[in-house]
C-alpha cells in the first residue's frame, strides 16, 4: 500500500526534474542564440574592417595613379617642345624696334643678364638663392601718367607651353613667342616669351593703361627686347 506521502514526494520529485530539465534546455537554446548573435556581430565587423581597408587602398591608388598621371603630363608636355608650333613666323625687323631712347644699361652677374632701357627709368630686381628670378623697370616721371612697367622675368623651362602662343620670332639666335595685346579694364599687357638653349628661359612683359598710349611706347618695348643678352652673348 502506497501512502499519500511517498506519493506526493515521488510526485514532487518528478515534477522538480521536468522543470530542472526543461530549464537546462531553455538555457542551452538561449546560449546557442546568443553565441550565433555574436558570431554574426563579429562577422559584420569584419566586413566592415575590410571595407574600410579596401576603401583606403583604393585612395592610396589615386594618390599613386594621380602622381603617375602628373608625371605623365610633364613627359607629354616635354614631347610638345620637340614638335613645330602652328605658329605663324613673324620678322622681327616687322616689330618697329626703337631702340634710340635706350640710354641705359642693367647689368647682373649670377645669370650674366643685361639688358638696355630708357633714361629716367629706375628698376629693382629680385633673387632667388643668390641667382636672378626677375627685373621690373618703371619710368619715375615722364608723357605717360601712370607710367608704364616692364618686367623682365627668368622662367623654369619644363613649365613652357607652345601652343599658348600664337606667333614666333628669332631674336639673336632665341626664339621668342607671343600673342597679341591684351586688354583688361583699359590696361592693355602683352608677354614676349624667349625660349633659350641655357638652362633657363626668359620673358619680357609690357603693361601700360590706355591703348594709344600702349601702341604708342611699344616699339620701345621691342627695343629693350632686341638689345637683351645672357650668359656668354654679352652686350658691349
Amino acid at each position: 500500500m502506497i501512502y499519500p506521502d511517498v506519493f506526493n514526494k515521488e510526485r514532487f520529485s518528478v515534477c522538480s526534474l521536468s522543470a530542472s530539465v526543461f530549464i537546462h534546455f531553455l538555457i542551452l537554446i538561449a546560449a546557442g542564440f546568443l553565441m550565433r548573435f555574436f558570431e554574426e556581430d563579429m562577422q559584420a565587423d569584419s566586413a566592415y574592417v575590410q571595407v574600410k581597408t579596401v576603401q583606403l587602398e583604393n585612395l592610396k591608388n589615386i594618390k599613386v595613379n594621380t602622381e603617375k598621371d602628373l608625371s605623365k603630363e610633364n613627359i607629354l608636355e616635354h614631347q610638345k617642345e620637340l614638335k613645330d608650333p602652328a605658329s605663324l613666323n613673324v620678322n622681327f625687323n616687322d616689330l618697329s624696334a626703337d631702340t634710340t631712347q635706350l640710354m641705359q644699361i642693367y647689368k647682373e652677374s649670377s645669370l650674366n643678364v643685361r639688358i638696355k632701357y630708357p633714361p629716367g627709368w629706375t628698376y629693382i630686381d629680385q633673387n632667388v638663392k643668390n641667382k636672378l628670378d626677375g627685373v621690373t623697370f618703371w619710368a619715375s616721371a615722364g608723357t605717360y601718367n601712370p607710367p608704364p612697367y616692364i618686367h623682365l622675368e627668368v622662367k623654369e623651362k619644363y613649365l613652357f607651353n607652345l601652343e599658348r602662343f600664337k606667333y614666333k620670332i628669332k631674336i639673336n639666335d632665341n626664339i621668342a613667342y607671343f600673342n597679341d595685346p591684351e586688354e583688361l579694364a583699359g590696361q592693355f599687357s602683352q608677354t614676349i616669351y624667349l625660349r633659350t638653349d641655357s638652362d633657363e628661359d626668359y620673358s619680357l612683359k609690357l603693361i601700360m593703361n590706355g591703348k594709344d598710349s600702349f601702341y604708342s611706347f611699344q616699339p620701345v618695348f621691342f627695343g629693350m627686347l632686341k638689345t637683351f643678352r645672357f650668359g656668354r652673348g654679352l652686350i658691349n
